[in-house]
């Protein structure tokens, strides 16, 4: 898919695009009900757990929904045990739905939990970036990756590859974005966080 400049550029100063709502509404807010409802589909997938945060880490703005997959079985994590502390580290796929346009990528990622029993919980986790897009955890992922296009593909959300996100950008553009630097590429337009 080629992606003109008019178009992330509309991106990126927050306007959505598509052709079907809530994309065509310009506005990213109703997109959210929206991946809402794929979300909750996914939470469907017995074999995965999901994670969703739509409350753009905590501040700032997100263009996406970062979407944390694992096994409902738990051999992707490892938990340790540190006094007070236990920390479950999930090898498994990292997902964001963009809220700007009906498009998602995916990537294997690490993440940590850390739960104290008098202070609530803490975690990490690192971003999908362009030479993610498409890996996965060592473990199988064949029938869920299956499942989860399945639901994309009904509700219009087109997984991008890294060949499509990959690509310099043949022009200027200032991306409000803590997580890259210019030179951009169309990855940028899409997935982007200002804190």
């Amino acid at each position: 898919m080629e992606f003109e400049k008019e178009y992330l550029t509309d991106l990126v100063k927050g306007k959505t695009k598509g052709d079907f709502p809530p994309f065509s509404s310009g506005k990213w807010k109703k997109s959210d009900e929206y991946l809402k409802q794929i979300v909750g589909r996914l939470k469907d997938i017995k074999s995965i757990q999901v994670e969703a945060d739509f409350n753009h880490y905590g501040s700032g703005f997100s263009s996406y929904v970062h979407l944390y997959l694992s096994k409902t079985d738990k051999s992707d994590t490892k938990i340790s045990q540190d006094g007070e502390l236990r920390t479950g580290e999930t090898n498994g796929l990292m997902m964001y739905l963009c809220r700007m346009a009906p498009f998602s990528v995916y990537g294997e990622g690490t993440w940590h939990k850390t739960f104290n029993k008098d202070k609530g919980q803490s975690g990490s986790s690192h971003y999908i970036e362009p030479e993610d897009i498409g890996t996965t955890p060592e473990s199988d992922w064949g029938i869920e990756l299956n499942e989860i296009q399945n639901i994309l593909n009904q509700y219009g959300i087109s997984v991008l590859t890294k060949v499509e996100l990959d690509k310099k950008l043949e022009f200027k553009i200032s991306i409000p974005t803590i997580l890259s630097e210019p030179p951009f590429k169309v990855f940028d337009c899409l997935f982007y966080w200002e804190d």
